[in-house]
């Protein structure tokens, strides 16, 4: 396209946006703005608070259950695969399923896990994660131990308690059922993720040494400075060390980040008919306008313009449509995410004073304390909030796109029109 067509092309449609300002057009107009974001603002809205929470969980499981990498072996072979290096933490663990009772004779099954003292200083991760409700991470005490904040709440422990071990999985140094296996709660840790806080509880490795026996086979908790390179430190690792055995955390939780994947591309393919929505309406009004602005279109194509020129002109009109629409979304979208918390509590508000309002004029009391995460149902203190770039950037093209699509699917009318038919009949 040469330079002096692409002027008048723009002079033209400089002219179209100002004509569609007044009228029905306008309307129209607004209205496709307005649809395309509000689905740019929804759709940046639910990625970030799905990303938020996904990530939350998954970080959860990767610095305190699964690590990046596990490693299984010899104690032997697991020192040779620390010496290799490559990693970002790494630290020998054990661990075992026990039964417990704490006060009033309550008893709770968890997973008895048998760590370094210094965890929290060889792993900034790990320490990253939890928080300590009550006491500490103090496991230099013999037979100490450090409780999930919701394992403790049903043991009816706190910091300073005792709780006896009723019954241990292990080897057979393990005495299944241990006369004295008393330890004094430590501290209760919280880390967000309900299945962590209700079912896992550390100890130090010669506490667990003394409960459990001296096991053959160890395992090892691998933290790497990023989580994509797992494939290549196994191999490194199995090269090096062949008679350990290596397992993933891609593997490991296999089940539970499967169904977070599916759970997300189900959430965008549903967010996504918003866009599809808003496509046929900007496809529909585009017919419309090339309807009523035939005879502009005639006189143009008389006076010389090519077809493929028109056309430009709806495609281009389209695609503002699309980069206004986009624009005010992604700013919309991510003012939102960011303080989204503050949003929900606006809400709740909003809410209940509708509801308190209508409790004093029915002198009736129908429901109180309107919450949208509630605690009493959701186990969260806040929305957590991830925004990645590369999904935003994916989203407002988009939009841009979805316009400029329908734009170019409702231009192919031009090229049917015949300007000499409806400048006669006109």
């Amino acid at each position: 396209m040469k330079r002096t067509d692409l002027a008048w092309i723009l002079f033209v449609l400089r002219r179209f946006n100002a004509a569609d300002t007044k009228g029905r057009s306008a309307i129209t107009g607004i209205l496709s703005v307005l649809g395309i974001a509000f689905g740019v603002t929804v759709l940046i809205v639910i990625l970030a608070v799905m990303n938020g929470f996904q990530r939350s969980f998954i970080d959860t499981i990767l610095q305190v259950s699964s690590a990046h990498v596990q490693l299984y072996g010899s104690e032997a072979a697991l020192e040779q695969a620390k010496a290799a290096g490559g990693f970002q933490s790494f630290y020998v663990f054990s661990e075992t399923q026990t039964i417990m009772q704490g006060n009033y004779g309550r008893q709770q099954p968890a997973i008895l896990r048998a760590v370094p003292e210094t965890i929290l200083s060889d792993d900034r991760g790990f320490a990253g994660v939890i928080t300590m409700m009550e006491g500490r991470f103090n496991l230099s005490a013999p037979h100490s131990v450090v409780l999930g904040y919701e394992l403790a709440r049903m043991l009816s422990v706190s910091a300073g308690d005792k709780i006896s071990l009723l019954a241990l999985s292990g080897t057979a140094d393990t005495d299944i059922f241990p006369e004295d296996a008393e330890c004094t709660v430590a501290g209760l840790m919280k880390t967000g993720y309900y299945a962590i806080d209700a079912g896992f509880a550390f100890m130090s490795t010669e506490t667990g040494a003394l409960l459990c026996g001296t096991q053959q086979e160890l395992s090892a908790a691998v933290k790497l400075q990023n989580s994509e390179a797992d494939g290549i430190y196994i191999a490194r690792v199995s090269a090096a060390v062949p008679e350990l055995k290596a397992e993933s955390w891609r593997t490991y939780n296999q089940a539970f980040f499967g169904a977070l994947r599916i759970e997300k591309n189900t959430m965008f393919m549903l967010v996504f008919l918003i866009f599809v929505v808003v496509t046929v309406n900007i496809y529909n009004g585009m017919r419309r306008s090339i309807y009523e602005r035939r005879e502009e279109i005639s006189v143009l194509a008389s006076l010389g313009a090519k077809k493929e020129h028109i056309q430009a002109l709806f495609i281009a009109n389209g695609f503002t449509i699309g980069l206004l629409g986009a624009s005010i979304g992604l700013l919309l979208g991510l003012l939102l995410s960011a303080d989204i918390n503050r949003v929900f509590l606006l809400a709740e508000y909003l809410v209940n004073a509708v509801i308190e309002a209508a409790n004093i004029l029915l002198e009736h009391t129908f429901f109180t304390g309107f919450s949208i995460f509630s605690p009493q149902y959701f186990y969260i203190d806040s929305v957590p909030v991830r925004i990645f770039f590369s999904e935003v950037f994916l989203v407002f093209l988009f939009g841009v796109f979805s316009a400029s699509f329908a734009a170019s699917i409702a231009a192919r009318k031009i090229l049917t029109l015949k300007p000499a038919e409806v400048l006669r009949y006109e």
